[in-house]
């Protein structure tokens, strides 16, 4: 028999608690991987640190780590919406305001980011 009724969120929890682990993770690991870098190595100058944030691998790495912000925050945002929003109207212009800033921040870093290439 099929089952004709939708579990809804129900089932996206434990999928949305190991992305937010997994966001966590790598969000500390790359500040602390900045911040050792930066101790280890210090930038002699502006343009010693602009080669070095313009490399690839660092560019792949913080968008990577601006991609993780923002999922990590949209969840628990989200999360934080659904249980403290009761007026269905509220929660919806909540999470419709959310959504258009965190991809506005999106934007304008991967314009930071990968603006400059070439």
């Amino acid at each position: 028999m099929i089952n004709t009724h939708s579990a809804g969120s129900a089932h996206r929890g434990l999928g949305e608690w190991m992305l937010q682990r997994l966001t966590a993770v790598y969000i500390s690991g790359f500040v602390i991987f900045i911040f050792l870098h930066w101790i280890v190595t210090p930038a002699s100058g502006y343009q010693a640190w602009r080669r070095w944030v313009s490399s690839i691998p660092v560019r792949v790495s913080a968008t990577l780590f601006f991609v993780g912000v923002i999922v990590h925050a949209w969840i628990g945002l989200r999360s934080v919406y659904m249980d403290y929003l009761h007026a269905l109207w509220l929660r919806i212009a909540a999470v419709i305001l959310t959504a258009v800033m965190l991809a506005a921040v999106l934007v304008w870093a991967l314009g930071v980011l990968w603006g400059s290439v070439g």
